[in-house]
C-alpha cells in the first residue's frame, strides 16, 4: 500500500496469504480491496481475499479447490458487481460473479462453448473490461461480450492469433462501443506478432496497421488525462496513443506488466518489485 503517490510502501499481505500468487486486484472503496491469487485450485491457490481496512486485516471469500480450475482476471464495475475469469473448464469459459462487493460468487451460465486449447492468460489482470452494462472478456483470440451484465452472450473473432503463449493479454473499453486490445508472445520470439488492434463497434470488428506485427508483448493499457489518452506498457517498452489508440508512439524500452493512471499521473508495476511513475502529459 501507498499513500504518497508511490513514493513509499508498506506490505499489507498477510504472513497466511504470502505464499499465494496474487495477480489481480480492486479497490471497491477507500477501505474496501478485494485481491485475486493466480494458481490452481488442486494445490490451494485459486483464492481470494478481502480487507475493509485498508488491508490491515484479510479473509478469504472464495477458494475454489476443483481440479483445473485456475484464476485469471477479477474486474469490478461497480462497488458490487464484479467477474472472475479463470480457465476453461467443462467446454466452456469459466466465469464467476458477484453481486455483495465478493462475499458470494456465482458461475455465469448462457455461455458460447469453448473451442481446443482456448484460454486467457494471467498475466496483468487485463481479461475482462466493462462499460455500463456491457462485459467483455477474451480468449487468446476470441472476444466475448454481454450487453446485459452477463445475461446473454456474443462472441467475436479478433485479428491475434492463438496460441500457447501468444495471443491477446488484455482488453480494454474506452466507452460502449471502442475496445482497445493489445498482447504478444511472452516466450522469446523472432517471428513479428501482433500487438495492438482497435474496435470500435463493440468488439464486432478490429482494425490495425501492419506496423504494430512486431517481436515484443504488450500486456495492459491505462487512460490519462481530460482528452482519454492512452499509454501502453509491456515487456519491451511503453507507447503512447493521443487519438484514442488508433497509432501508438514508442515512449521507453522499460519492462512493466500492469499500468494504471489517475489525472495526468500513471504508475506501472513490473518484475521483482519494480514500480514506475510517469506524467505523460
Amino acid at each position: 500500500m501507498t499513500a504518497d503517490g508511490g513514493q513509499t510502501w508498506e506490505n499489507r499481505c498477510p504472513e497466511e496469504f504470502s505464499h499465494l500468487d496474487f495477480r489481480g486486484i480492486a479497490v471497491l472503496a477507500d477501505s474496501v480491496v478485494v485481491a485475486m491469487s493466480a494458481g490452481d485450485g488442486s494445490e490451494g491457490r485459486a483464492v481470494v481475499i478481502k480487507t475493509t481496512d485498508k488491508g490491515r486485516t484479510w479473509r478469504k471469500v472464495l477458494e475454489k479447490n476443483e481440479k483445473g480450475v485456475f484464476f485469471d482476471t477479477i474486474r469490478f464495475k461497480s462497488p458490487w458487481t464484479g467477474y472472475l475469469l479463470g480457465d476453461p473448464i467443462d467446454a466452456f469459459p469459466y466465469l464467476l460473479k458477484t453481486v455483495d462487493a465478493g462475499e458470494t460468487w456465482v458461475r455465469v451460465g448462457n455461455l458460447p462453448e469453448i473451442n481446443d486449447g482456448e484460454a486467457s492468460f494471467a498475466a496483468s489482470n487485463s481479461c475482462i473490461t466493462t462499460s455500463g452494462d456491457n462485459v467483455w472478456f477474451h480468449t487468446q483470440n476470441r472476444i466475448f461480450h454481454s450487453f446485459n451484465s452477463g445475461e446473454y452472450w456474443q462472441v467475436h473473432n479478433s485479428l491475434f492469433l492463438k496460441g500457447a503463449s501468444q495471443g491477446i493479454f488484455g482488453i480494454f473499453a474506452i466507452d460502449p462501443y471502442t475496445l482497445i486490445a493489445v498482447g504478444g508472445n511472452y516466450l522469446p520470439h523472432k517471428e513479428p506478432v501482433l500487438q495492438y488492434a482497435h474496435s470500435g463497434s463493440g468488439g464486432q470488428a478490429w482494425y490495425t496497421s501492419k506496423e504494430y506485427w512486431k517481436v515484443g508483448l504488450t500486456e495492459c493499457v491505462g487512460v490519462f488525462g481530460a482528452k482519454k489518452h492512452l499509454i501502453s506498457v509491456g515487456t519491451d517498452g511503453s507507447a503512447l496513443s493521443r487519438d484514442g489508440g488508433f497509432t501508438w508512439k514508442p515512449l521507453d524500452n522499460e519492462s512493466f506488466h500492469v499500468v494504471k493512471c489517475f489525472g495526468n499521473t500513471c504508475m506501472a508495476a513490473g518484475a521483482r518489485g519494480r514500480v514506475g511513475i510517469i506524467k505523460p502529459e
